[in-house]
């Protein structure tokens, strides 16, 4: 019988069987083997061709985790002859693999905790029907013994109210002099809108990423005749409020040790531009993981973000790999930390494409990770951190680069592989300065999760007016981020600030509403759901020891 014809197009599973039923009766078994690997080869191609057309389909980005990664490369064990197979792993007995994952032990189900001692309680009565008050055997009448409390968190859904204000009026019973009572503060002179509505609705886009005017129709349906034009102008007027209070955290943020910075895009309307939207670029600086500023720059070239850390005092500035950052080491002479979670993000698109000989670097990856992972769970200092690094990520750093350097010269550069290999060998020394300072992050993750709520709730309001709108918001931005890093409630955070504003605070004494100084002078600001985190992660630490 004739060989089926192998296409990676248009795989005839059919015709292969009928001619494999065929030839496992006579002698060429030779010539099966032979044939059986180029189909498995050819499906191992077709597989991968719809991992790539299914690439940018996909609503959200898969997952980066090594071993959800190694279940989505099917047909592994058929690897082209360009490619290196990774070796089966053994078990610590010798043995060869069993071929079933391994079974993690199941964790022990977190008991319920108390009901937080902030809420306020509302008693509900549930007594028991009058059918069922008198006693079955003797019919006479229960008293009753005690109650017994049940408790379940309930939400009490907000109202709309309106604020009448009685503005007592004096008058002399003798003569015509007549005394009114002043006005208090207010964010329009004469707005319907209070500062209450107006700070909670700016609170609802930054945190929350809500629209104005989404907001806008809810009140509506509440019965508030409330315009989004109104609401939005009412929020203009505190952003204003805010922007020197951000100002001040700017300071912080470039007077700290180490700085974190990424960027991404901004949309804003612009009447001259072709398109009626100018893309502006809002750069993060994470100061010391205690201070986050945003910055909204028109432009997005190297001489606009020097001009804005102009006279930081920072000794790195973590970023990734782009060339706009170039001044930090040719000018600024200070160190520039990589990120290796961008070394690896490329090892990981090379393996979706179908190159397994990532798969090796991936595996490098997850023990460095690791043993970051260990440091944090433990608690260790920067000093105990630094020696951690230097006692085993060496050794892996090491490893790693023996491996870039044996596999570069195989790869076609221009390939997935071969940009990632590039990648880590451009930025090694940048990827190991890590070592040398248990402060500085093994990757900059931090900087691209201050930046994830911004890009998020850019997907529903899409852009912002005007440029002088776009400062005012990457304001409200620094201060809410800001005040989570330093452990305070977001919400409750820029209600206050906003009410002190609003009230004359003085704008020679901002630093008192900055967080770190509310934090100080209100503790009912903290936010508990950090308070929750830090006994989770003590049980957890207390667990690993033990």
């Amino acid at each position: 019988m004739r060989a089926p014809r192998v296409d990676t197009q248009q795989v005839d599973l059919d015709a292969f069987e009928s001619w494999l039923r065929g030839q496992l009766a006579g002698p060429a078994f030779a010539a099966v083997v032979s044939v059986v690997l180029q189909m498995i080869r050819a499906l191992f191609t077709q597989n991968a061709q719809l991992r790539m057309r299914l690439q940018g389909r996909r609503p959200k980005p898969p997952s980066e985790r090594f071993e959800v990664l190694d279940r989505q490369l099917a047909f592994a064990f058929a690897v082209p002859t360009n490619d290196v197979a990774p070796a089966a792993p053994t078990s610590p007995t010798g043995d060869a693999p069993t071929g079933e994952p391994e079974m993690k032990p199941r964790a022990k189900p977190t008991p319920r905790g108390p009901i937080p001692k902030g809420l306020p309680i509302v008693d509900v009565p549930n007594d028991v029907p009058a059918s069922q008050r008198d006693c079955v055997s003797c019919c006479a009448p229960m008293t009753t013994v005690r109650y017994r409390p049940v408790s379940t968190i309930e939400m009490i859904p907000g109202r709309i109210v309106v604020h009448r204000r009685l503005d007592e009026i004096l008058a002399c019973p003798h003569c015509d002099a007549m005394v009114c009572a002043k006005a208090p503060p207010s964010i329009l002179d004469g707005g319907r809108l209070g500062p209450t509505l107006v700070t909670e609705a700016l609170c609802s886009k930054v945190l929350d990423g809500m629209p104005v005017e989404r907001q806008a129709r809810s009140l509506q349906r509440q019965g508030a005749p409330v315009a989004a034009s109104t609401l939005g102008r009412s929020i203009a007027s505190v952003l204003a409020l805010l922007v020197p209070l951000s100002e001040r955290v700017l300071a912080r943020v470039k007077a700290s040790v180490h700085v974190q910075l990424d960027a991404t895009g901004l949309r804003v309307l612009d009447r001259k531009a072709p398109a009626g939207i100018f893309r502006d670029t809002l750069w993060v600086l994470v100061g010391d993981g205690r201070w986050v500023n945003f910055a909204a720059l028109q432009s997005g070239d190297a001489d606009a973000l020097e001009a804005l850390l102009e006279g930081a005092d920072a000794d790195s500035f973590q970023c990734d790999g782009t060339s706009v950052t170039n001044f930090v080491e040719k000018k600024l002479k200070r160190r520039r930390p990589g990120c290796h979670s961008h070394g690896r993000r490329r090892l990981v698109e090379a393996a979706r494409l179908g190159d397994l000989r990532a798969l090796e670097g991936l595996r490098l990856y997850r023990k460095l990770f690791e043993i970051e992972k260990r440091a944090t769970r433990e608690r260790r200092d920067v000093h105990e951190r630094q020696r951690l690094r230097e006692r085993e990520s060496v050794p892996v750093l090491d490893a790693l680069r023996a491996w870039v350097l044996s596999l570069a010269p195989t790869v076609e550069p221009k390939s997935k592989l071969g940009e990632a290999l590039t990648y880590l060998q451009r930025q090694w020394l940048r990827l190991c300065l890590f070592v040398y300072d248990g402060a500085i992050e093994v990757t900059n993750n931090r900087s691209e999760r201050e930046l994830r709520p911004w890009t998020l709730g850019q997907h529903t309001w899409l852009f912002v007016g005007d440029q002088t709108h776009a400062t005012r918001w990457a304001a409200a931005y620094s201060l809410a981020h800001s005040a989570l890093a330093q452990g305070l409630n977001p919400r409750a955070y820029l209600h206050a600030v906003v009410a002190k504003l609003i009230a004359g605070h003085p704008h020679t004494k901002l630093d008192e509403l900055l967080p770190d100084a509310m934090l100080r002078a209100q503790p009912e600001l903290a936010d508990p759901l950090r308070a929750v985190h830090r006994e989770t992660a003590a049980t957890e630490g207390s667990r690993a020891a033990a």
